[in-house]
């Protein structure tokens, strides 16, 4: 089967670029003896790899109305190897996740043009890049990033190349693009990813650098720490206000320790967990005067009056 593409002038002055390619997956658009691709728009270009990417019409036949698709084309045995190495991971180990959060791949094609060796894939037009700031995304929007790269590295393949501009707003959910510099890879996560959990504070807690850094970015976690006494310790000490109170300094009485403990964990849930507040204020009324009663007639009344202490345990599910 064979692509005819169309390709607008690069300048205003100049004329359009006609090629022939052939297809070689056999996936793709079978059943077709011939269809053509007319560029529309440059979308972009790249003079270090000389790929460059067109929007445009895809018609694979006169009956039926043309596709809207992206032609991206490389020129050269570097660009044509990179071309051809995205398209392998579009029909190879990413093929169960076109149209979810990767295009519909319509082909692969090769073959000789003046530039020297030639490649390019047809994809379905799938929206323009993000505007916003990674941490700005809309939630909706971040658990849609979530789920798509947990599913790419889940299918063998890591990105590498997670920038705004290689994703696309697709009718308010995201489609994942540009595999030029994607890798196989047997990702080493452990653990689930927990949208407003708190967060690892290392890459081995995740298990996978690429998933720790892109989350890390886009803001889905609370602190994997908290502010005490003007330092930083991990989240563990606040699940209880007598362990964080020994961090204080030693000049500190247990009593200081103990009620500014109690404060910066009522602030950090306050502030990070809001929709949770008001019930695990609730919650942990009832506990705290059943341990009062619990303590030992001969105990001092500084005892009885620091038994009443917060902790900081959210079901956040």
């Amino acid at each position: 089967m064979a692509l005819t593409l169309s390709l607008p002038p690069l300048y205003p002055s100049g004329t359009t670029e006609t090629y022939t390619l052939r297809n070689i997956d056999t996936n793709a658009c079978s059943g077709q003896s011939d269809i053509s691709f007319h560029g529309l728009k440059r979308l972009n270009g790249g003079a270090r790899y000389r790929i460059d990417v067109h929007r445009g019409q895809l018609t694979l036949s006169s009956a039926k109305p043309p596709l809207d698709v992206v032609c991206k084309i490389g020129f050269g045995t570097i660009a044509k190897g990179r071309i051809s190495h995205e398209a392998s991971l579009y029909t190879g180990k990413l093929s169960h996740l076109q149209g979810e959060c990767i295009p519909h791949c319509h082909g692969y094609f090769v073959g000789d043009t003046g530039e020297g060796p030639t490649a390019c894939i047809i994809l379905t037009y799938c929206g323009e890049p993000i505007q916003d700031m990674l941490m700005h995304l809309p939630p909706a929007f971040k658990t849609g990033l979530v789920n798509a790269l947990v599913g790419i590295h889940d299918a063998g393949v890591k990105h590498l190349d997670l920038s705004r501009g290689n994703i696309l707003d697709y009718h308010g959910g995201p489609m994942i693009i540009d595999f030029e510099d994607a890798l196989e890879h047997e990702c080493g996560r452990h653990v689930p990813i927990e949208e407003g959990a708190p967060g690892p504070s290392k890459t081995s807690e995740i298990g996978c650098r690429e998933l720790y850094q892109f989350f890390m970015k886009l803001n889905i976690w609370t602190p994997a720490f908290i502010r005490y006494t003007g330092r930083s310790f991990p989240i563990k000490f606040a699940f209880d206000a007598r362990t964080l109170a020994k961090m204080a300094p030693s000049h500190w009485s247990h009593e200081e320790a103990l009620q500014e403990a109690n404060r910066v964990i009522v602030e950090h849930v306050k502030t990070y967990y809001p929709e949770h507040y008001d019930k695990w204020r609730a919650s942990f009324s009832a506990p705290i005067i059943s341990y009062r009663s619990s303590i030992n007639v001969d105990q001092s009344s500084t005892d009885r009056h620091h038994a009443g202490y917060t902790r900081f345990h959210l079901d956040i599910s």
